[in-house]
């Protein structure tokens, strides 16, 4: 059995869509079958609050698992339990955190971002900046397309409060050296929270939050081969304070399986199957005399960016 045969068998998606070749992950993941039984099993078995005191074992069961998920998830980042707060999504996790730090923020402040970033983790900082009377710009890249450290110092100074930017791009798949650019950020000024948007990287890269030196990250379950509607946000001073009211549990039934799912593969084997196909796709699209790569000179993970000449990009991917 080849790889190809083995990995798209743990999908139920391909049962339906035998002969499609899913090029969206960046955007999505598909969810594996683990994840997707985790889900059903809590509406058929489950199916009540964690709230519920007078449903003995059954709330038990349902608010152990809340607590196994913290756990997973916190093995998985480096983080400790407690620090995890469930949230919708990604980018509802970077619009509260925004709105909890504008009183942080006074006239004359900065925030930086980079060129990199999702619109999710722009339009909310420029809308703090703008309403706070602080600037928001953006930090320098070099010509590996990653945040330049050695001009760092030329931005970020002590009226820097906030900076905001991507570990890994889902466009251009360049990675951020977080560690390096967050110690950097703290040695000119110790009081600049770092906030990191993991989407990308959670089911790809190892992640340590204790060894970042950043004071939040962020990411989303459905890019890391769980449900949509639920995201995760790590910030060490807000434990749990934001999640009100019902837990989206079937979400959290769901992401425990997903994680547990990540945790049985080999991502170096996965990585250099990645980029066996990475490989093949740019040798087959280099030899389309009107294909347009990209990012083949940069060091990437296993995303592609590429046209067609003379035709705009939401046509090409609309085609395909």
């Amino acid at each position: 059995m080849n790889k190809e045969i083995k990995v798209r068998q743990l999908f139920p998606f391909f049962t339906q869509q035998k002969n499609l070749v899913y090029l969206d992950s960046a955007a999505t993941s598909l969810k594996p079958i683990n994840v997707i039984q985790a889900i059903t099993n809590y509406y058929e078995k489950f199916s009540i609050n964690s709230h519920s005191e007078g449903s003995g074992l059954l709330a038990q069961t349902v608010r152990q698992t809340i607590s196994r998920t913290r756990q997973l998830i916190a093995e998985k980042i480096g983080a400790d339990a407690e620090e995890i707060i469930f949230l919708p999504s990604t980018t509802y996790s970077l619009n509260i955190l925004a709105l909890s730090l504008k009183d942080y923020l006074s006239k004359g402040d900065k925030i930086f971002l980079t060129h990199l970033e999702h619109s999710s983790n722009c339009y909310i900082w420029q809308d703090i900046a703008q309403q706070k009377q602080t600037q928001a710009d953006f930090l320098p890249l070099n010509k590996e397309f990653i945040v330049d450290i050695n001009k760092l110092e030329n931005y970020i100074d002590k009226k820097t409060k906030i900076t905001s930017f991507t570990h890994m791009s889902n466009s251009l798949g360049v990675i951020n050296p977080v560690k390096e650019i967050a110690k950097k950020i703290k040695k000119i000024n110790p009081d600049c929270l770092v906030v990191i948007d993991a989407c990308q990287s959670v089911a790809h890269l190892p992640i340590n939050i204790k060894e970042l030196e950043i004071d939040a990250l962020v990411f989303s379950g459905h890019k890391v081969y769980g449900p949509t509607g639920i995201g995760k946000n790590e910030y060490s001073s807000l434990s749990r304070k934001f999640e009100v009211g019902t837990l989206p549990l079937a979400q959290i039934f769901g992401l425990k399986a997903a994680f547990e799912f990540l945790s049985d593969l080999d991502i170096k084997e996965i990585s250099n199957y990645e980029k066996e196909l990475k490989n093949y796709a740019l040798d087959k699209l280099k030899e389309l005399e009107k294909v347009i790569i990209y990012n083949q000179e940069l060091e990437t993970v296993d995303i592609v960016l590429f046209n067609l000449k003379g035709h705009h990009a939401h046509d090409v991917a609309e085609y395909l």
